[in-house]
């Protein structure tokens, strides 16, 4: 995770290097919705958080360019206990994680049309905190970092745009610790992440 954290941050400063060589560069700022899912069965599907941060787009030709973000992203994780779990064990209780992470994704994009624009490229996420049921959990329950993959499209509207990606993660979220009685378990936990959301470009160059 160390050299791909390495790998990432050499293509963001690449990439700003040679911004003025580009033929175009726009800063812009977006936020919106998460709707979160991991492959466990104890884990409910589609969880909602949120996502805010900026984004920049660099020209590497007429309908390419690349588009560096910096991303404050939650992934939030609830765990309900079925009926027969209860019966074996009417101390479990359902218990909802919120996890809080700066994400660096790095896309490549391509506009097909005017304003239609597909997306798609790897993503880093640090893991900045973690929460269970509104208290600071320990901090080994999850891992330090989450690579994955994002693809996705946008439409852009002179500067106003609203966009939808899905992201896939490609490692094991959950450390080697039991998490509780309810999430304890030896499974691997990797996420899927639907993202909607909005955003504006503060200027053009």
């Amino acid at each position: 995770m160390n050299d791909m954290k390495k790998i990432l941050l050499f293509l963001i400063s690449m990439i700003v290097l040679n911004a003025h060589a580009q033929n175009k560069f726009a800063l812009g700022i977006k936020l919106g919705q998460n709707f979160s899912s991991v492959n466990n069965v104890n884990v409910d599907h589609n969880s909602a958080s949120f996502h805010l941060g900026a984004t920049a787009q660099i020209g590497v030709g007429p309908s390419f360019s690349i588009a560096p973000e910096v991303i404050l992203t939650q992934t939030k994780l609830e765990s309900n206990p079925s009926v027969l779990e209860l019966l074996g064990n009417s101390a479990l209780k359902p218990e909802t994680y919120h996890l809080n992470y700066l994400a660096i994704p790095v896309l490549a994009q391509y506009k097909v049309f005017k304003s239609f624009i597909v997306q798609a490229g790897p993503q880093y996420s640090i893991l900045l905190d973690q929460k269970k049921d509104g208290q600071e959990a320990a901090r080994l329950a999850f891992n330090s970092g989450e690579f994955a993959i994002v693809g996705g499209a946008k439409i852009d509207l002179n500067g106003f745009f609203v966009y939808g990606r899905y992201v896939i993660g490609m490692n094991n979220i959950r450390s080697a610790n039991e998490l509780s009685n309810n999430l304890g378990d030896q499974s691997t936990w990797k996420t899927r992440q639907w993202q909607l959301g909005v955003g504006f470009s503060l200027f053009n160059y």
